[in-house]
């Protein structure tokens, strides 16, 4: 009997060995397999460029699928950065990359629910999971994660981090960082985010599907407020500032009759522009790069010349269709001193030459010039100022 109870030990204290090495070998190979957390260091997320007209104001932009401008942490209103810590990491500043407490107490949750319900994740794991690893849900992802994000706070500071953070997460489809956030819930700068619009924005972080603006915000607005009062017991705001924030109306990017930031221009003309700019210049690459394309082109003319062609195609609904695509359309032009400062397309010679009949009638004795042409006419030189 003695025999056979001390083979079983024996068998027991080597099973649990052999399980100790090979955990101890996944765990390592894991970790040795992890991307240099260093690279971080040089790291910036891929960002649209803009084409801009002659004064700066945005035109259209160059992209794929990710809507993203990058800004520095200084050009975030701290009403978002204070926003996004109350509902994501509220012990950043804390922590060396984990938040041990809500990791505990989100595997318990896990384990008790028996599947991946709570996070816990820190701002520092969030970004290093979107930056180095993938989004599926396992042990391993969530190992490499830990690892990365204690690595990841020995190379940047803290307001590195967020800064990153606030620039690479997504804000909805297509919309990355905080900048493409606020110009595409509100039509502003991030810079000019009031401290009940940071919530918002806070708010949608943790499902931007499950909490959007349009289709959910009875459920947004009630998110918006708990974290008015998490900031407000964290000591992020005064009493006043809260206050203030509950009372305050929220006017979102789609409730405005005329926002100053095009989200989706789908002007044949700027379709036009945007081909022949990437055709120019490696589509992949101006996608991605965040160059600022300056043109001759006055955004306030596009306007007008647009408006003024609106109201030629009411006055005769059934012009004659152009046999060109958007690709090679026929384009009347707006000059002024030799430069192409509007343009738009035209279905047909015969509408163009209406619009240029029109035109003219209304601007007697202008230095304007209205004239259509082909779109192979108009080279992309004719239209940058630099870029």
């Amino acid at each position: 009997m003695k025999t056979v109870v001390k083979k079983f030990l024996k068998m027991v204290v080597l099973g649990s060995a052999l399980i100790v090495v090979g955990v101890s070998a996944w765990i390592g190979w894991i970790v040795y397999a992890l991307p240099d957390a260093g690279l971080i260091a040089t790291y910036r997320p891929e960002e649209a460029t803009e084409v801009l007209d002659r004064n700066g104001i945005l035109l259209t932009r160059l992209m794929e699928d990710e809507f993203r401008i990058w800004a520095p942490l200084s050009e975030i209103s701290p009403n978002l950065q204070m926003a996004v810590i109350a509902a994501e990491d509220d012990t950043f500043f804390q922590h060396e990359g984990i938040n041990y407490k809500a990791a505990w107490e989100a595997l318990k949750e896990d384990l008790k629910k028996k599947r991946y319900a709570r996070g816990g994740s820190t701002i520092t794991q969030q970004l290093v999971k979107n930056v180095f690893l993938t989004k599926e849900k396992t042990i391993t992802r969530k190992l490499k994660e830990f690892v990365l994000a204690r690595r990841v706070e020995e190379v940047l500071s803290k307001r590195r981090i967020l800064e990153l953070y606030l620039n690479e997460v997504e804000w909805g489809p297509g919309v990355y960082g905080a900048e493409a956030a606020s110009r595409y819930y509100f039509d502003k700068h991030a810079s000019e985010l009031s401290v009940a619009e940071g919530a918002v924005l806070a708010a949608m972080l943790v499902n931007p599907k499950r909490f959007d603006p349009e289709r959910h915000f009875k459920r947004l607005e009630h998110r918006g407020q708990l974290i008015l009062d998490l900031m407000r017991l964290d000591r992020l705001i005064t009493r006043e500032e809260y206050e203030q924030s509950l009372a305050a109306p929220v006017v979102f990017r789609y409730q405005k009759i005329a926002p100053q930031f095009p989200i989706a221009d789908e002007s044949c003309s700027m379709r036009w522009l945007r081909s022949v700019f990437i055709e120019i210049g490696d589509g992949v690459r101006l996608y991605r790069s965040g160059h600022k394309i300056r043109t001759t082109l006055d955004a306030g003319l596009q306007k007008y010349l647009h408006e003024q062609l609106s109201r030629l195609s009411d006055e005769s609904p059934s012009p004659r269709a152009s046999s060109r695509s958007d690709s090679s359309p026929d384009l009347l032009l707006l000059k002024e001193g030799g430069k192409i400062l509007a343009m738009a397309c035209v279905r047909g010679r015969e509408e163009g030459a209406r619009a240029v009949e029109r035109l003219k009638g209304l601007e007697p004795g202008s230095l304007r010039e209205y004239r259509v042409v082909e779109s192979r006419q108009v080279t992309w030189r004719s239209l940058v100022i630099r870029s």
